[in-house]
């Protein structure tokens, strides 16, 4: 019995071998990657031949709501939401799920390897000027502010007044 969750076909190999599923919600590409291969979202294909270096799937979805979607084997989900991390996509796992924002290049596997090699801490700010222009600015929750903390020899001593004398 065929299955159709949406208008778009999966491959005729995925087809015979998917349990009867023939149509999905998203867009669709066959990959090869890492030794798998399978139809998947074509806005996660990028995302989908990195992560199969590193963990196996059963599924996936580019937009489930507000939030994307991996579905990986059991044993190898700790592998999955780690690179999630690394990506910056704050994943969440639920119920043998992981959950994660969708991001532009998640379809482009170059895009996805130049994200991971990002230094971590690497993140950029921008706002439009009243002049219209971009700029980047580093926002107050960024701000580190410098060590205020003063040690008692750098106060000096206090008084019975409650004045300081000051080191020294």
């Amino acid at each position: 019995m065929a299955r159709v969750l949406g208008p778009y076909p999966l491959c005729l190999l995925c087809q015979r071998i998917n349990g009867g599923l023939v149509a999905v919600r998203h867009r669709q590409v066959h990959l090869r990657a890492a030794g798998r291969e399978a139809c998947v979202d074509r806005g996660l294909a990028g995302l989908m031949a990195v992560l199969w270096e590193v963990c196996e799937t059963r599924s996936c979805c580019e937009g489930d709501g507000d939030e994307a979607y991996v579905v990986p084997a059991p044993k190898t989900e700790e592998a999955a939401v780690a690179l999630l991390a690394r990506l910056r996509l704050h994943p969440r796992a639920d119920a043998g799920t992981v959950y994660f924002r969708p991001a532009y290049y998640l379809g482009d596997k170059d895009e996805v390897r130049r994200q991971l090699a990002r230094p971590p801490s690497t993140q950029w700010h921008w706002r439009v000027t009243a002049g219209g222009y971009f700029e980047q600015f580093r926002p107050v929750e960024a701000y580190v502010p410098p060590d205020l903390t003063e040690t008692d020899e750098q106060l000096g001593e206090v008084g019975d007044d409650g004045v300081g004398r000051g080191a020294g």
